[in-house]
């Protein structure tokens, strides 16, 4: 069975991960979430717990287990996927930032890494994310681009986190080499 590490970050799209969660299980892949401390407040690790079947990380979960916890997951997965995935996040994995356990993850990481943004349309464009898109695709990660459409704050445009179908199709073909 294929492992996917599903990393949330703090959007308000975040409810979306548990849907998301479901298409892998049902499609057969073994799931493991790992949520940033703010994602943890937008939604709750027990539900994703109960529908991956496995425990869900986050940095409290860190320092709960003693063989390099902060980069265990890792192990054996077939794919690394942020969905939602904010600026922060990004801005972090570009910039080598290792302060939790979802950024620790992906600089340790030895399969594909995926990448869903969901954010404010204006951060979305600014020069600073664009900037550490650029840099990412450039290490050969791959980007599933957002919606455009109304965001939760109200505002309008490109930012809306994708079609959770569309992250999971473009999640199988990464792993399946397409």
């Amino acid at each position: 069975m294929k492992k996917v590490v599903l990393a949330v970050g703090s959007s308000i799209s975040a409810y979306k991960s548990c849907d998301l969660a479901r298409l892998f299980v049902k499609g057969g892949y073994n799931v493991y979430v790992a949520l940033t401390d703010n994602a943890a407040k937008l939604v709750s690790p027990l539900a994703l717990e109960a529908l991956t079947g496995n425990p869900v990380y986050t940095n409290a979960t860190l320092w709960e287990k003693r063989e390099m916890g902060h980069i265990a997951l890792k192990d054996g997965a077939s794919l690394f996927l942020a969905a939602p995935a904010t600026a922060n996040m990004i801005g972090k994995f570009a910039n080598g930032i290792a302060d939790d356990l979802v950024s620790t993850t992906f600089l340790a990481l030895e399969c594909p890494a995926l990448i869903a943004p969901a954010m404010n349309p204006n951060m979305y464009a600014s020069p600073a994310v664009k900037m550490n898109r650029e840099r990412l695709a450039g290490w050969g990660v791959k980007f599933i681009e957002p919606e455009t459409g109304l965001v939760a704050c109200g505002d309008e445009g490109k930012g809306r986190l994708a079609d959770i179908n569309t992250i999971y199709e473009a999640a199988c073909n990464v792993i399946e080499g397409k």
